[in-house]
């Protein structure tokens, strides 16, 4: 165990937030997690989170740092309603127009709301003494040394009346301060007023909109899964959907669209779309009692800010989650990148004994690496599809091979369960992509891609 200092502040209340902020409790005589909102106890819709509403999941490595970091929530979820289901077995999957066979692969996911992930995550970070919920506040600034080489604490407004009258601000004082505050992050703005450089960004946007409604599973339900997933096909069907289950027999049906196929929100739009995608998926929308509005959410673009590339940084001073990499969310990979971020703050706190001085520098340097291959996924999918912006300014030639490669993989998961569990791995960050280029993986690529279309190996 290292040494602890006195304070942190962790900017920025989501699941990227309470991450850090159970990290840096192991470390940190007190913990202040800042939040614009009022934070409901249970399982409630806020306006800090504006997608809430929409489809979620936590991929299996997400899920592990959970169990790590907090043990048994996965049961007490479970108890609250999430249903587990096997990743493959328990999902009826539709890619490049072929339905992938569904066998066990022994990955047991949750499936369940963000908010009741959320509710969970606070209700057992509240039980930490270290750490202290502020709410209602906003950061207005940083706070820094003369020289303004090490960060020293933040500046913030009250938004309501609470702890301090409403309007009223203070300085807050730490030996550490982390950015969480997701994809508008100020970080940018804050840095270059302080004299440093702003870091370059990389956008892909692929133009994807989905819309979310919610429906009452119905009674005695029979079918051979759990969730129904259709993806869109590259370059010309980009119309896909998903029926997620989530607690209290609820089904989250997603309509999805790319390259600016945004599906409606309105009664008859939203039932034509779902028509579209074919009878399995349409008959089970049909068979359901809708029990929510459609909710359709845009802001789908993946936006890497590089931070780690920096070569001048405020000590002290750590970006993570989406203020980090806003990846496309309907890869789901956000909330466990940011938990893989947190935890490598926490092992480079550790690594250094409990002295802060470089710590910062060296974790970005990290997240950088974490995201390297999370990003790569997620921009290769979206870089298939024509109208898709960005990604291509100063790629270099190992970068389009990845891109080609990762597009021959998934054309061959339909016929190879080797490689569809490899995936699995890579896709849900149990393992890093450069597995999925390992000789034994790439030879059976290449043999798809230039062989005999063959069936399941």
């Amino acid at each position: 165990m290292s040494q602890k200092n006195q304070t942190a502040i962790v900017m920025g209340g989501s699941v990227a937030g309470m991450w850090t902020a159970r990290v840096l409790a192991d470390h940190f005589d007190q913990v202040f997690l800042l939040e614009r909102d009022s934070l409901p106890d249970g399982p409630e819709a806020r306006a800090g989170v504006p997608q809430s509403r929409q489809y979620h999941i936590m991929l299996l490595r997400g899920l592990q740092i959970m169990d790590e970091l907090f043990p048994g929530l996965r049961d007490e979820l479970i108890r609250d309603g999430a249903v587990p289901f096997d990743t493959i077995n328990d999902v009826s999957m539709r890619s490049r127009n072929i339905w992938l066979p569904q066998f066990p692969s022994g990955q047991i996911m949750l499936s369940c709301s963000r908010l009741l992930i959320e509710a969970g995550l606070r209700r057992r970070l509240r039980g930490f003494a270290q750490v202290r919920f502020v709410e209602n506040v906003e950061v207005t600034g940083l706070e820094t040394d003369a020289q303004n080489q090490r960060m020293t604490g933040v500046h913030i407004k009250q938004l309501r009346d609470g702890d301090r009258p409403a309007g009223s601000t203070d300085i807050l004082y730490a030996d550490l301060v982390v950015d969480a505050l997701g994809r508008r992050s100020p970080t940018p703005r804050w840095l270059t007023e302080l004299g440093y450089a702003a870091p370059t960004e990389s956008v892909v946007d692929s133009f994807l909109g989905y819309v979310t409604r919610r429906y009452r599973q119905p009674d005695n339900f029979q079918a051979d899964w759990r969730m129904l997933l259709l993806g869109a096909t590259p370059p010309d069907q980009p119309r896909g959907g998903l029926i997620f289950p989530e607690e209290n027999g609820v089904w989250t049906v997603m309509l999805a669209g790319v390259n600016k196929e945004y599906p409606p929100t309105d009664e008859a739009g939203f039932d034509e779309f779902a028509r579209s995608l074919g009878p399995k998926f349409y008959n089970a929308v049909q068979a359901a009692e809708p029990i929510s509005k459609a909710y359709g959410y845009r802001g789908t673009d993946s936006t890497r800010r590089h931070y780690e590339k920096l070569t001048r940084w405020p000590d002290r001073y750590v970006v993570l989650g989406d203020s980090f990499c806003g990846f496309n969310p309907i890869y789901g990979q956000g909330m466990t990148v940011s938990g893989l971020s947190a935890q490598a703050l926490g092992g480079e706190i550790e690594q250094a004994g409990g002295n802060l001085n470089g710590v910062a520098q060296r974790t970005l340097s990290k997240i950088g690496a974490i995201t390297d291959g999370a990003w790569l996924l997620a921009t290769s999918a979206d870089l298939e599809w024509p109208l898709t912006v960005g990604g291509t300014t100063g790629q270099t030639l190992a970068n389009r091979f990845g891109s080609w490669y990762i597009s021959q993989l998934v054309d061959s998961l339909a016929r190879d369960q080797v490689l569809r569990l490899a995936f699995l791995d890579v896709t849900q960050l149990i393992k890093p992509v450069t597995h999925l280029f390992a000789p034994r993986f790439m030879m059976r690529v290449f043999r798809h891609a230039w062989g005999p279309k063959r069936q399941m190996a």
